[in-house]
């Protein structure tokens, strides 16, 4: 009786391992097909039933909001669970939440654990490991560790690793700076159309590191990588053109590259398209798209801009005068050590009345505490 009691549950266990297994290849044949709603269907089934490859694809479905809502929560609580079950794919996608802290709180030890289990097969993980080890958090900061893991991911064909060993050996950190290693993981990476060391050639060619200065070389590779909207590289070809009057239409040219840079944050940019409004270069002069631009760069921080933006508010330039908004604004740059708004807080004080001061010192304070956004 014993007997047939253990056959019938070993049998039982064997169709059932068949079904779920089914279910599993139906659902992956639907996902090549990209039949992701019916793929959906089939691995929730089975991964309600444990099944850990269904239940790592339904991972993958809840991360990519692949027929079904994104929902980063439910993807990280799969891939904790089949990484459980000793799935390096798991471990992999377990270390990407927590690095950009998706579903879970960003967690840069954790997801040095999860990247170091899934390394043996997910070579990518070598490049977040050097990523991890070059933040400056003190607490992981360790930029030989870093060169290191950023070398076994270039060795392995992780072609971003060269733009990161590029800026190591261009500065100097965690080995001997060296130009000509630099330009060599730069050029290795910008062969293989990685915008980061696209922009880290160019700039070596614009300022003539281990390379001659060559201009036609530099706006080459700047462009090559802003073409794929990478925001540094539009932003320094933008400046480039700015600074070189002896092109034809570089102003233009200044205009249009610093504008997508704007477009994606670059408060630099920002600043600079400002100047251009606000001087006329190459356009009419406009000091309401000057002011657009200050006012952008200066939320964002930017030192310059706020000082701007404080003349621009005392002489109603693009924006109706207003004093007290002026004075907030150099106040501000001037606790950011700028010396030029130092000075000119100081004279602010020479013809401001004391209720005036006080409004505009209380105004600062307040724009303090909104990180300088819609002061």
């Amino acid at each position: 009786m014993k007997i047939f009691i253990t056959y019938f549950l070993i049998l039982k266990l064997l169709l059932t391992s068949n079904l779920l297994f089914a279910d599993y290849l139906r659902g992956y044949k639907e996902f090549e097909k990209e039949n992701y709603q019916l793929a959906f269907q089939y691995w929730l089934e089975s991964a309600n039933q444990n099944d850990s490859l269904s239940q790592f694809y339904l991972a993958l479905l809840y991360k990519n909001g692949l027929g079904v809502k994104q929902d980063y929560i439910k993807a990280f609580e799969l891939f904790e669970k089949v990484s459980e079950q000793g799935i390096v794919e798991g471990y992999y996608n377990l270390g990407l939440l927590y690095y950009n802290g998706l579903g879970v709180e960003k967690n840069f030890s954790k997801a040095l654990i999860a990247f170091d289990k899934a390394k043996i097969k997910f070579f990518e993980s070598y490049y977040y490991l050097g990523v991890i080890h070059s933040q400056p958090d003190e607490i992981h900061t360790d930029f030989i560790k870093a060169e290191k893991f950023f070398q076994l991911a270039s060795d392995n064909k992780i072609h971003s690793a060269n733009c990161s060993l590029g800026i190591i050996y261009l500065k100097g950190v965690g080995v001997p700076q060296n130009f000509s290693e630099s330009y060599k993981y730069f050029n290795r990476g910008a062969k293989n159309n990685i915008s980061d060391c696209q922009n880290g050639l160019g700039w070596l060619y614009e300022n003539g590191i281990s390379v001659p200065k060559d201009k036609n070389e530099a706006i080459r590779w700047y462009k090559l990588a802003a073409d794929q909207n990478h925001k540094q590289a539009q932003f320094n070809l933008g400046l480039f053109f700015l600074k070189d009057e002896t092109m034809n239409d570089n102003y233009q040219s200044a205009i249009k590259w610093l504008s997508l840079a704007a477009k994606q944050g670059v408060s630099e940019a920002q600043y600079n398209l400002g100047t251009i409004y606000f001087d006329g270069l190459g356009v009419v002069q406009n000091f309401k798209k000057a002011f657009d631009n200050y006012l952008m760069s200066a939320e964002s921080g930017f030192v310059m801009a706020q000082h701007k933006l404080s003349i621009m508010f005392l002489n109603g330039w693009g924006v109706e005068k207003d004093k007290i908004k002026a004075f907030m604004w150099v106040n501000i740059a001037a606790s950011l050590n700028h010396e030029k708004s130092i000075n000119e807080r100081d004279k602010f004080l020479q013809f401001l009345s004391s209720k005036e001061i006080k409004m505009g010192q209380d105004l600062s304070l307040v724009c303090f505490e909104k990180m300088f956004k819609k002061c």
